[in-house]
């Protein structure tokens, strides 16, 4: 029986990421399963801002996304840096096709003003990606979102979740610069749900590990079976699989629509 796997490949990773990872995709294509893959590009598009001379702007500690940020996003991760994905993935003889969310209208997002053009997921629209995966192509998505007035910036994580448990995916990986969750300086092989909240409640998961290991609960709490985060540099290691801990699941608020 097929799987659908989707994959959050960071943006922090990719220049380094491990090429056995595209031999690991193209077998799980070629078993007769889906893969969508989601890429975040924050280096990338910082490096761009830099080169521009463009400075950052916050409100109440915030970046906001100017239309000079918006420019750069769009030119560097929808444009850039996923003709490169899409690129080696081709050169692995995995067949896939870049998109944003702006696409068909894939996603659709609610304007948070006060960052200037970024959005939150409000509705994913899975019909062009079952299309493809459908036909044997594998969806490398752009965290960009339509907007009523133009497109949105959104956070990568958020994004890769909302398409995930939208499809329903059965597995949703995060692959990240990291080897997995440490807590007092050690791997976490598995971790329950309630174990990762106090470990973040204690100060012992802390930083930008927190909202990662945040976006695999919503994975799991809006139905994704598996949900883990890996390391782009070394496809061998076991990651951090990040399991229920009790019989409670929050219903989703990303509702998938088809037409």
């Amino acid at each position: 029986m097929s799987e659908r796997k989707v994959v959050k490949l960071g943006g922090s990773v990719w220049d380094t990421l491990h090429h056995d990872y595209f031999t690991e995709w193209k077998e799980w294509v070629e078993a007769g399963n889906e893969l969508i893959l989601l890429h975040g590009g924050g280096p990338r598009l910082s490096a761009y801002c830099e080169t521009q001379q463009i400075k950052p702007v916050f409100q109440n500690g915030r970046r906001v996304t100017t239309e000079d940020v918006l420019t750069g996003a769009t030119r560097v991760l929808a444009g850039e840096m996923q003709t490169e994905i899409v690129t080696a993935l081709g050169r692995s003889d995995v067949n896939a096709v870049g998109l944003s969310g702006v696409d068909g209208r894939m996603l659709t997002g609610r304007e948070i003003k006060e960052l200037g053009a970024v959005g939150e997921v409000e509705t994913v629209d899975v019909s062009l990606i079952e299309l493809l995966v459908q036909n044997h192509y594998v969806p490398v998505v752009t965290s960009i979102l339509f907007g009523t007035n133009g497109a949105l910036n959104c956070n990568g994580d958020d994004c890769a979740v909302a398409v995930a448990c939208a499809l329903q995916a059965a597995h949703f990986e995060m692959i990240t610069d990291v080897p997995g969750i440490r807590i007092n300086g050690t791997v976490q092989e598995t971790l329950t749900v309630d174990a990762m909240q106090q470990a973040i409640e204690s100060g012992a998961i802390y930083g930008g590990m927190i909202p990662k290991t945040e976006a695999l609960r919503s994975a799991l709490d809006g139905g994704v079976a598996l949900a883990i985060i890996r390391d782009g540099n070394d496809p061998t290691a076991t990651g951090t699989q990040l399991k229920e801990g009790h019989d409670e699941r929050t219903t989703s608020h990303i509702w998938a629509t088809s037409h």
